[in-house]
């Protein structure tokens, strides 16, 4: 055997060794601590409290409106009655006339605050669908061990966890060293702008800067990453940005017998497809943080690959993409929600538009998205712009190295049973991403155990939540407001 040869093996047995140990660093050690004791939980008032709140139809419709002000009038008062305690210790102001926002004095004004986000509205009911409701869509009506509504799970759970841990510690003496705020948009499902994009102009001309906020983000959920076999809390650590783009063609109207080469339909439709056939380019950074917090689960093949990305990225890019929901955490992803033209079947179209709804990954920009869209279209007959007040930029992750996250990290273990935790990127949009101007520190997390079938209630049919995440919820904000309100954590 020749010396090259030996060489050649060499360097193959080398480049292996590398590889299985780089895999073999992969992964963090599973990390547990247990919780402090937490006071009882009053079940019998959270439920009677969501149920209360579900009957308020405070409904969002469409960008630029809110809901009636009967309809959030009437919870505020369901509040105020239900969290007396709240009322008289806690200072409330009404932020743009609908916004709520609590503040609970600490007792070190030096420490920076805390806030816990939640919104008041929730989306309309299809009137078509109303009637495949097992009950009546806004009833709040106890049954079945559920809170069945609209809202139930998006997101007055959330709304009334947070006032019932509060009013619990206050039944028990407790303040924090720290200043909590409580914050209560009343416009998110519909870019939140007016209610905690009001709230974070407020604190922010008061020079408020945020410790952490904690919002609305994804949940326990299982089997929504690849080769991990068992529920996984995901904590969305980075956001995404959005942007609705109007497409328009202009033609020339006229009889549909002598047709040109392409109408405005068809450039239109030529243009659409392109945009779906040619995927947005993908990025594993976030991703990669999310598989690096639960590598000791992967598989072999898996724990190897996203160990060696530099070897395997195009491979895991590739399987990745098969799923939708991993796709989504990615890349910027395309979406055509509306298409219009034409007014009769023998006329030639005056004008074709469309909107495309783009939800981008952090790391890249509105306008590096834009130039993205004119690249891959290549068709000057095609203009596009964005929606005015459905296009902004992606909020950047937050910091995982802090005791913030390694306390919420223990808050969610110690209410679910020591789930593993990871950092994970929130698809959708959430209130949060008006306060990144105010906080460095932004944790996105459901306290809820949601299954694939109550995943598809939310914003859909039969809304309901289970009394168990009523209770699970409560008793995860109450860790949460103990271990976050403590000098500790600086």
């Amino acid at each position: 055997m020749g010396i090259t040869l030996w060489v050649i093996i060499g360097v193959i047995v080398v480049f292996i060794c590398v590889l299985i140990f780089r895999m073999l660093q992969f992964g963090e050690r599973p990390f547990t601590q247990p919780g402090e004791a937490i006071p009882p939980i009053h079940l019998d008032r959270m439920v009677e409290s969501l149920s209360a709140a579900v009957q308020c139809q405070t409904i969002s419709y469409h960008e630029g409106s809110i809901p009636d002000g009967s309809a959030l009038q009437q919870l505020h008062e369901v509040l105020i009655q239900q969290y007396p305690l709240v009322h008289s210790r806690l200072l409330l102001e009404t932020v743009n006339k609908y916004g709520l926002l609590y503040t609970w004095q600490g007792n070190d004004s030096s420490l920076k605050p805390i806030l816990f986000s939640a919104h008041q509205d929730v989306v309309p009911v299809d009137p078509a669908t109303s009637a495949q409701w097992t009950k009546s869509p806004f009833s709040g009506e106890v049954s079945d061990g559920f809170v069945w509504g609209r809202g139930s799970i998006d997101m007055k759970c959330q709304l009334v966890g947070i006032l019932d841990a509060v009013e619990t510690l206050l039944e028990n003496g407790f303040k924090p060293d720290r200043t909590l705020y409580l914050a209560f948009g009343h416009d998110e499902e519909v870019s939140g702008t007016e209610g905690a994009g009001k709230i974070a102009e407020l604190l922010k001309s008061r020079g408020v800067h945020l410790a952490a906020v904690w919002d609305e983000g994804n949940s326990i959920l299982d089997g929504v990453l690849p080769g991990i076999t068992k529920p996984v809390g995901l904590v969305g650590i980075a956001e995404k940005g959005y942007m609705t783009v109007d497409f328009t063609v202009e033609g020339k109207p006229g009889h549909a017998s002598t047709p040109p080469r392409q109408t405005a339909i068809g450039i239109l439709a030529a243009a659409l497809s392109k945009l779906e056939a040619s995927p947005m380019p993908a990025d594993l950074t976030v991703f990669q943080k999310t598989m690096r917090s639960l590598g000791y689960l992967l598989p072999f093949g898996l724990r190897m690959g996203f160990a060696n990305p530099w070897l395997f990225g195009r491979l895991l890019i590739k399987k990745l993409s098969d799923d939708p929901q991993t796709n989504a955490a990615i890349r910027t992803t395309t979406a055509v929600t509306m298409v219009s033209g034409g007014i009769k079947d023998n006329i030639l179209p005056r004008q074709a538009t469309a909107k495309v709804n783009f939800r981008i990954l952090p790391g890249q920009t509105v306008d590096q998205t834009l130039a993205e869209i004119k690249r891959i279209i290549a068709d000057e007959r095609v203009q596009f712009s964005p929606v005015e007040l459905s296009c902004w930029n992606p909020i950047p992750a937050s910091p995982l190295d802090t005791p913030l996250y390694r306390q919420l990290q223990v808050a969610i273990q110690n209410t679910f049973d020591q789930v593993p935790v990871a950092p994970f990127i929130m698809l959708g949009g959430t209130d949060s991403r008006h306060y990144a101007s105010i906080s460095d520190a932004i944790y996105r997390f459901s306290p809820m155990m949601i299954n694939a079938v109550d995943l598809k209630r939310v914003h859909g049919i039969d809304e309901r939540i289970s009394l168990e995440n009523l209770q699970r919820i409560v008793e995860f904000v109450l860790r949460l407001i103990l271990a976050w309100s403590k000098t500790s954590i600086g």
